[in-house]
């Protein structure tokens, strides 16, 4: 079985592109389909938007922060802060694909404000632009194409 593959995302335009090459073939390493990775990666992106109920960041968001950024990459393993984030099992790939591609439009188009991170704490929109490309950039390496 191969290894996740490591992405690197310049900016959250780079992301439909990749999925796109996905969704015309691939196999994934991991726990989870390119459906529910699609599913979790929109529901974070809107939730970006919209806000999310839940506890405020911690006292240590200062510092998880500035690791997580200056790291620039998920530990492993890391569980998703919000039961919302779960994927669905059975997602259709190309369904989460335009819902996502429209959660991303509606994230390039938002001035704000936006939610504070559960672990984190506040971001501006640049940050949670990085933010997204490194998240995105973790759960689709987990989908490898199939050449052909």
């Amino acid at each position: 079985m191969p290894d996740q593959r490591i992405l690197s995302f310049g900016s959250l335009d780079e992301v439909m592109p990749e999925v796109h090459r996905l969704l015309a073939g691939h196999t994934t390493v991991g726990a989870w389909t390119l459906g529910q990775i699609l599913d979790h990666l929109a529901t974070a992106v809107r939730l970006t938007c919209i806000g999310r109920g839940g506890t405020a960041a911690s006292e240590r968001s200062d510092v998880l922060k500035r690791r997580f950024f200056r790291v620039g990459k998920f530990p492993q393993g890391a569980q998703a802060p919000h039961p919302s984030l779960i994927p669905i099992p059975g997602s259709d790939p190309r369904e989460q694909a335009e819902i996502l591609r429209q959660a991303l439009a509606r994230f390039a188009s938002a001035a704000g404000p936006f939610p504070d991170h559960p672990l984190l704490g506040a971001l501006d929109k640049d940050e949670w632009s990085v933010f997204h490309c490194i998240h995105c950039a973790h759960h689709l390496g987990f989908a490898i194409p199939v050449p052909g």
